[in-house]
């Protein structure tokens, strides 16, 4: 079997996620410092001061920056990289099928399942129960490149959760 899901790529995920979530608390912790910096400002002054206008003009903008950037940076980037890493977890621990196919062509259309885009290998297998061949949708994450199969090349191949995790061409 030629292993297509390599061990390694749970670590980089793994490192890749946690910089990310670094990253963002670094930017959190330098915010609630300027907070509590603007915070410990405001109550030093003296009433009705002008300066308390200032503040606000400063530290209001600031908060609404973070929030929207917050927003974005957990919702979109991160929350991505969270579920790859998710991903390559269960690639590790999950249960495996096996199944034998002839594989029939190339999908290049992205498609999305647990928050991950995925591409596929589309394989014609025999259904037993219906005594016909159906179309079996193999998915490669849109990162990796497409292993080289020929057409009508029998393929015995392992999954989980439907993604492809290792592979042997057997005619």
């Amino acid at each position: 079997m030629k292993e297509f899901f390599l061990k390694n790529e749970y670590e980089k995920a793994k490192k890749c996620k946690n910089l990310m979530l670094a990253i963002y608390l670094i930017i959190l912790g330098v915010y609630l410092l300027f907070s509590l910096g603007v915070y410990l400002w405001y109550l030093t002054l003296p009433y009705m001061s002008p300066t308390i206008t200032t503040l606000k003009w400063v530290h209001h903008p600031v908060s609404v920056v973070f929030v929207i950037f917050s927003f974005i940076y957990l919702g979109i980037p991160y929350k991505r990289t969270k579920k790859y890493y998710t991903m390559t977890y269960n690639m590790l621990t999950g249960l495996k099928e096996t199944g034998n196919g002839s594989f029939f062509e190339y999908d290049e259309s992205v498609m999305q399942k647990d928050g991950v885009d995925y591409k596929a290998l589309v394989f014609l297998e025999w259904n037993k129960f219906k005594e016909d061949f159906y179309e079996r949708r193999v998915l490669v994450p849109v990162e990796k490149e497409f292993p080289t199969f020929n057409e009508k090349d029998n393929v015995k191949y392992v999954t989980q959760g439907n993604v492809l995790y290792s592979y042997e061409i057997l005619s």
